[in-house]
Formats: C-alpha cells, structure tokens, sequence
C-alpha cells in the first residue's frame, strides 16, 4: 500500500451521495433494508393497490446524503415491473433552489414536467395534438412565456421565474388557475395512458427537499413557503388520474396533520443499531450494533476500494460506521475521508486499529464538530429524542424550525428497523449523558 493507493481510496469516498442506478459498480443492494424495513417497496404496494385511474398523492422523504434519488430510480424500476408507466423527473431543471415555492409553482413544474416528457417519448404525437397547443398557448397567454417549446420548456421557466411569480400574482382567481393547470394536466396524463397503452401512471418529483434561501432570512421564508405549500390544502398538489409522489423535506414528516392527509414514506439512515430496548436511553450500552447493518456499510466502501482491509482492519471500520450513526455522508466524507488523509502520515502503521490515535482524534474532532451544530436551548429537545426515539414538532414555529435544523445537521438521525424512530446522533451521547447528569445535578439542589 503506497500514498497514491491511499489517496485513490479518498478520492473514492469523494462523493459518496452521487445519483447511482441499480445497475451502477457502487449500488448496494438492500443497503436500507428488505422486506418490512424496504420503504421503497412498500411505497410501491401503497400505489399499486390504489385504484388504477384514481387521483392519489404521496410525500417521499429523507435526510440529505441518504440517497433518495437513487431509491427513486430503483422504484422507477419496481413500477416499471407492474406495467405501470412512470414520468420521472427532477424539479431543480424547472425551478431554482431559491425559489419560494407554492402550490402553483409547484403544479405548473408538474405540468411542465409532463409535457417535456411527453416531448421526449413521442414528440410527433405530441407536438401535433391539441393537448400541447392548449398548454402551448395557455403558457404564453396567462404566463406571459414567449417563444417556448416542449424542449427548451424547463430552461424557460427557470430563466424567466419572475415573471412566472407576477403572472400568478395578477392572476384573477388563484382557485380557478389551480384548477386550469390540473386540467392541462389531466390531458397530457391522459395523453401519455394512451400513447403507452398503461392504464396506470405514476409522477415521480425529485429534489424539491433541495429548496433553500441564500441567506438567513431567504431560508426562513423559504421554509415558511415549504410548510404552506405541503401541509395545507393537499388538493391542490393532485394531479388528477394519476399517483404523484413528491420528494419532500424531511420535517414535513413531523406534522401530525401531514400524516393524517398524506402517505409519508422516509428513508433512513443504514441501520447500524438495532431498534432501542424500552427506557434504555444512555449509558454504554445504549445501543446494540447490528450486524447485518455493518457489513452493508462495509460494502459501501468494497465497492469504492476493494482493497479497505489493507489500510483499516475491520474491526476499526465497524467502530467509524457506528460513530456515524449509519450517515453515509458523514461516515465516508467526515469520519473515514479524514481517517485516510491523517494515514497518509503514518504508512507503517498500516493497518489502523481501532484503538489508533489517528482513529480516535478523528472521532474526538467530529464529536466536536458535531456539537458546534447545536445551540444548549436545543438540548432539552435532544433529549426527548433521545428518551421518546420519536420526533414530533409541538408547533409549525419555534419546534418544528428547531426539530428542522437538527435533522437538516443530521445531529438526529432516522431510522427505520421494521418502523420508523429518531435518536441523537452518536458521537453526541456521551455530552448527552453529561448534560443528564448535571441536569440531574441541579434538581437535586
């Protein structure tokens, strides 16, 4: 093993939440689970035993780095399987992360979505019917959009969202605009059943949990927008004879009255633990490692440098990915990527043990890093995660914004063995348990 093997096995790691396919060399399968704890594939028996020519809406969510996009492709594949026809597409070709999203924004995407594909798949057809000449022209009469075309559509409405926010401003009716949308969407759903010959059809919308201002107060609207949007009249979201799922914010998971309108599906983090014992909250056997959980972990890496062993020995590998809570971003980029750049330096200690100072300072700077994130009059909301292992914002203000920058920071992670629950994130149990413990202090004065 030579500095330049190791600096490839970096530059493996480098970016570990790329958009991979089934069939990508890095794709592992399983890697969330299988049967009850597979949500992709319950997701998929929600949606094919759902009235084929209903009108059905679903939220697909997870935290950032879980690799969300790549489950949506595999459950591309799945409905594919159910001769179900799938318009898939990502929101961020049509719209800016910067952008304020609302109900109708978020429709005339899906609109606009449903006509490029339809543009791609059978653009004669399509060009020439009387479905895109009534979008075509609805687009530049009441959007204002000149010079637009099935092929260059998601480029118009990104360069021009402006104008697209005044026309919906000035709209006369926003009841009756809703209503336009879903019924030229109707059409090209329809358009495309026909075309496909599938009685059923299913919108997959990518990356709108990538939404985000630039600045402080551009992310605070930009949340409040996010909220308005998705947990308010869900009727509005539907696009009619068709099951559309949209890929959400995590947070959005945590209002109870989103969940009681909705179908809510999250992907976890890789269960590294198994499921929390009833009152065992902290201590040094907080949790049991499971370990099914790391030899996916393990095979992450394998498939990215098959040669790991020869630098790290398995036993120290385990001990990173249970550090990491099973976050693969930070268990590939923070803790092993900075594990490899400090081994560069120490090439005859090669393997690195578990019990190697380069391991531990490593963990000791994350465990820092990781409590940075925080501010103390967030630990009382830790530590009811970490007693309840449940998530549930008390309000739409003060909670879920703070419940939302916890999971946003991965300092709460979600898992989901055979159902779904929270815990703080690893590396912080130990300040937790000290946080209790002079809590606990302090009472008894």
């Amino acid at each position: 093993m030579d500095k330049n093997q190791i600096r490839a096995f970096r530059l493996a790691l480098a970016d570990p939440t790329e958009t991979i396919s089934t069939t990508h060399p890095h794709y592992v399968r399983d890697l969330h689970g299988s049967g009850e704890e597979d949500v992709m594939a319950a997701l998929l028996e929600e949606i094919v035993t759902r009235p084929k020519q209903g009108t059905h809406l679903f939220y697909f969510t997870g935290q950032r780095g879980t690799g969300k996009s790549t489950e949506l492709y595999r459950l591309e594949s799945l409905l594919e399987a159910e001769d179900i026809q799938v318009v898939r597409f990502d929101s961020l070709d049509y719209i800016s992360q910067t952008e304020k999203i609302t109900a109708e924004t978020t429709l005339l995407l899906v609109a606009a979505g449903l006509a490029t594909w339809a543009d791609e798949h059978y653009a004669k057809d399509f060009l020439q019917s009387p479905v895109w000449a009534r979008f075509h022209g609805w687009l530049q009469t009441e959007v204002k959009l000149e010079g637009v075309s099935a092929a260059g559509l998601s480029m118009k409405l990104k360069e021009q969202q402006a104008t697209v926010i005044e026309a919906i401003k000035n709209a006369s009716s926003p009841i009756e605009w809703i209503k336009s949308i879903q019924g030229m969407a109707r059409e090209m759903v329809d358009f495309i059943k026909v075309q496909s010959n599938k009685e059923q059809l299913v919108i997959l919308v990518d990356s709108l949990e990538q939404l985000r201002g630039s600045g402080y107060s551009e992310q605070a609207a930009m949340f409040d927008h996010v909220v308005q949007t998705f947990s308010g009249d869900f009727d509005r979201l539907r696009i009619p004879g068709a099951s559309v799922v949209y890929s959400v914010p995590p947070y959005l998971s945590l209002l109870a009255d989103v969940r009681s309108y909705v179908s809510v599906y999250s992907l976890a983090s890789v269960r590294v633990f198994e499921k929390p014992l009833e009152g065992r909250m902290h201590g040094p056997n907080r949790r049991q490692a499971r370990a099914s959980g790391l030899e996916k972990m393990r095979q992450v890496v394998g498939r990215r440098f098959q040669d790991w062993e020869r630098v790290l020995t398995p036993a120290a590998l385990d001990q990173i990915a249970l550090k990491s809570g099973g976050d693969l971003r930070h268990f590939m980029m923070r803790l092993l990527g900075n594990v490899l750049g400090k081994a560069l330096f120490a090439m005859d200690r090669l393997p690195l043990g578990v019990d190697d100072p380069i391991v531990q300072s490593v963990l000791d700077e994350n465990r820092s890093e990781t409590e940075r994130l925080t501010t103390r009059d967030e630990w009382p909301e830790l530590l009811e995660v970490a007693q309840s292992h449940n998530a549930v914002a008390g309000d739409r203000n003060q909670s879920l914004r703070t419940l939302a920058h916890l999971l946003d920071t991965r300092v709460i992670l979600n898992y989901r063995n055979g159902s779904e629950w929270f815990d703080v994130h690893p590396l912080l149990w130990p300040l937790l348990d000290d946080y209790i413990a002079k809590s606990t202090a302090i009472d008894a004065n």
